[in-house]
């Protein structure tokens, strides 16, 4: 189960089905992670007109999810590649973006952690907590591509 306060628009996450959906809006006790509008028309009848006449109905479909009804994703290798990550070297994974910036990160049994100077102490095991990070520290978006 997760928190609220650890979800961020655009972070990935599992629903109870076991699909991949993606944070619209965060509410008190649940997300929405889809909204459709279904509109309908129909042949209105209308006495004394010639002419065919339409009503047209609108809806909104709002999916949402419970915070105990949402998992987070664990983060693997190929989940990393569909990040955009590449990895050149055993547990050393880089990642470019903006103007030709890159970030080093090991991952290893542990996590995801920054290579640094002075490397992180916390590892990052989950997809939106990356998400969340590498907002953090860039200020982009992490393309996700699952």
């Amino acid at each position: 189960m997760l928190h609220a306060k650890e979800l961020r628009y655009g972070n990935k996450v599992f629903n109870s089905k076991g699909e991949i959906i993606t944070v619209q809006q965060i509410l008190c006790s649940t997300i929405i992670y889809d909204t459709q509008m279904n509109i309908s028309a129909e042949l209105a009848p209308v006495k004394g007109f010639y002419e065919s006449s339409y009503s047209s109905q609108m809806v909104e479909v709002v999916k949402e999810a419970e915070y105990q009804e949402i998992d987070p994703i664990l983060l693997t290798p190929g989940i990393l590649e569909k990040c955009g990550f590449r990895n050149f070297i055993r547990e050393e994974w880089i990642v470019t973006y903006g103007n030709n910036s890159h970030a080093d990160f090991e991952f290893t049994s542990d996590g995801l952690r920054l290579r640094h100077p002075t490397p992180s102490r916390v590892s990052i095991l989950y997809l939106h907590q990356l998400q969340n990070f590498f907002f953090a520290v860039t200020g982009l978006e992490l393309e996700v591509n699952l």
